[in-house]
C-alpha cells in the first residue's frame, strides 16, 4: 500500500481531526485541514476520479477556497494525487471515503445525523 493510501485511511479513521472544511470557488473541491495542520483539497472528476492536493506553505484554506480559477493556473506549490494515477481499487476507495467525510463536514452532516439518531429512543 502506498504511503498516501495508508495516509487516507488514517484520516478516514480519525475523522475528529478533519476541521476547517469549506467549499471551494470551483463547487466540487473540498479544501480541508487535519490535525490542525495539514491543509489539503479533494475534488471528484465528472469522469469518476478523484484527487488530493496537500498545501505545504503558508497560505490560509479559506484564502486558498476562494481563490478565481485563474489564480490557480500560476500556482505551483501544491503536491497532487489521483486515483487514476494510483491505480488500484483501494486508493480510488480510500480517497472516495475521504471525499464523502469532507462532504458530510462542510454541511454539517455529522450534527444533522447524530440529531436524528438522538431522536429515536430505540437507538
Amino acid at each position: 500500500m502506498s504511503k498516501i493510501v495508508e495516509a487516507v485511511n488514517v484520516m478516514i479513521s480519525n475523522q475528529d481531526k478533519i476541521d476547517s472544511t469549506c467549499q471551494g470557488n470551483y463547487d466540487p473541491e473540498i479544501f480541508f485541514r487535519y490535525d490542525n495542520k495539514h491543509k489539503w483539497s479533494i475534488i471528484k472528476s465528472d469522469s469518476g476520479d478523484f484527487y488530493l492536493h496537500y498545501y505545504p506553505g503558508r497560505y490560509e484554506i479559506e484564502d486558498m477556497a476562494s481563490w478565481p480559477e485563474d489564480a490557480w493556473h500560476e500556482f505551483r506549490g501544491m503536491v497532487s494525487y489521483n486515483s487514476k494515477d494510483l491505480g488500484t481499487k483501494e486508493a480510488k476507495d480510500s480517497l472516495r471515503e475521504l471525499y464523502t467525510v469532507v462532504k458530510e463536514k462542510v454541511f454539517g452532516m455529522d450534527d444533522v445525523l447524530a440529531d436524528i439518531i438522538k431522536s429515536d429512543a430505540t437507538w
